[in-house]
């Protein structure tokens, strides 16, 4: 399967936001759990096991 020049543009164009919403959503995430009632290690070993 060959890629052409025209997709592989695109793609390397959108990767930056794509990783930008991505670590956007997980930084939410990590915000959520860590602010949440609860002792430290409850979330950090929720955190560890993927939260």
């Amino acid at each position: 399967m060959d890629i052409s020049k025209a997709d592989w543009k695109l793609y390397r164009e959108r990767v930056p936001d794509w990783q930008e919403h991505y670590m956007e959503k997980l930084t939410e995430e990590y915000v959520k759990l860590l602010t949440s009632p609860g002792h430290a290690s409850d979330h950090f070993w929720e955190y560890k096991s993927g939260y």
